[in-house]
């Protein structure tokens, strides 16, 4: 593989971006690393012993890198930044095998920190544990994603769904991107052009009321006044997300639940074409 000047730059070229750095590795006799899985799924009572106390249910299926070769170490390294966007810095130097029992540990320590004083309090109170409120069975599941765009980029997407005893569950999803040869995070600081930030905003403002349009089969949004009017960016700005994703024809940027627009609304994907954008991004 041919070694390459560092960018904080993306390059648009066609319907690709190329990412340019300079390795200190040559990458082109190792073995290509795989994409493997965990999973875990455990239900457990909140008062161990007792099957008819309330449950927890933690489901998890994550990818990551498996190395191909002894002496790859960047698939370790990505590794570690995927954990720290996933689940926290405190899970940044664990392996996979490792952080995803410590993470359902977490979870259903948590769960039963929380919850048992208040679970015993009722069944000291009489209240039979049929007629237990249904709040106190959480459930937590995360599912990630990891593909190679371009042999060059490792798009990376975590989704993480709680059901925790609010009003309603929900969801949270990360995205990140990650330079193959090095396991840089390209940030949005990185790839966007700081000069161009309130151009970029109007290009994601442009389809974000196309995709209001279709959600609510119109055609009548056509400002930011009518996006406020059904809802959306009542009380923020838009921006540019760290949620994004470089792609082989577009950026997409996200938008969880709460980020622009009410619960009910649900997150938003808009998809940015390189057409329309790549005079925009970081340049040499």
């Amino acid at each position: 593989m041919k070694k390459r000047t560092i960018l904080n730059t993306v390059i648009a070229c066609g319907a690709a971006v190329c990412f340019s750095l300079q390795s200190c590795n040559n990458t082109a006799t190792l073995k290509p690393a795989k994409i493997s899985s965990i999973q875990a799924d455990t239900l457990v009572s909140l008062k161990a012993g007792d099957e008819a106390s309330p449950k927890c249910k933690v489901s998890i299926d994550y990818m990551y890198l498996e190395p191909g070769d002894e002496n790859d170490s960047i698939s370790a390294i990505i590794n570690s930044r995927l954990q720290s966007i996933a689940f926290g810095d405190a899970y940044s130097k664990m392996s996979p095998k490792e952080a995803i029992p410590d993470l359902v540990g977490k979870y259903v320590g948590n769960y039963r920190k929380e919850l048992t004083k208040f679970y015993e309090a009722d069944l000291h109170n009489g209240v039979k544990p049929e007629d237990i409120p249904a709040w106190y069975n959480y459930e937590y599941e995360i599912t990630s994603e990891l593909n190679l765009n371009n042999d060059s980029i490792w798009n990376f997407s975590v989704n993480t769904f709680r059901d925790t005893g609010g009003a309603h569950p929900n969801t949270t999803i990360k995205w990140a991107n990650l330079l193959a040869e090095s396991g840089k995070v390209l940030t949005k600081d990185l790839v966007f052009r700081k000069d161009k930030e309130k151009e970029i905003i109007n290009l994601i403002l442009k389809h974000l009321i196309d995709e209001v349009n279709q959600r609510l089969e119109t055609d009548t949004i056509t400002s930011l006044e009518g996006l406020k009017q059904n809802g959306a960016l009542l009380d923020v700005d838009l921006y540019i997300p760290e949620n994004f994703l470089l792609l082989e024809d577009r950026v997409s940027f996200l938008y969880n639940r709460y980020d622009i627009a009410p619960y009910a609304m649900g997150e938003f994907i808009i998809d940015v074409p390189y057409a329309e954008i790549e005079t925009m991004l970081n340049r040499e």
